[in-house]
């Protein structure tokens, strides 16, 4: 399913009472395999990746130098470390350029 197909699944889910927002949010880091955080997370759906890692749900690695934080399904950690790394190497590129 691409991206959007699963963001109407769990929208039509929650709509049926099936699963609540949290769940959502949760089911859709799964999906995706990992979510890079670049810009703020509202505090509502941070609160509910926490309580998944703390489940063993997900994995989270903090934001470390120009290496986002990450929210992740735990089998593929390699996937999300591997986004970050570019991640990375794609800002380092970009501000050496600006300064260049």
């Amino acid at each position: 399913m691409s991206r959007q197909n699963d963001i109407i699944h769990l929208q039509d889910m929650m709509q049926k009472g099936v699963i609540t927002v949290d769940e959502a949010n949760v089911q859709m880091v799964k999906d995706q395999r990992f979510r890079l955080v670049i810009n703020r997370l509202p505090s509502a759906v941070r609160k509910a990746l926490n309580e998944a890692v703390k489940r063993g749900e997900l994995g989270h690695m903090k934001k470390e130098g120009h290496k986002p934080e990450c929210y992740y399904h735990p089998t593929f950690d390699y996937l999300a470390k591997s986004a970050r790394n570019q991640r990375e190497r794609d800002v380092i590129r970009i501000s050496g350029s600006v300064l260049a």
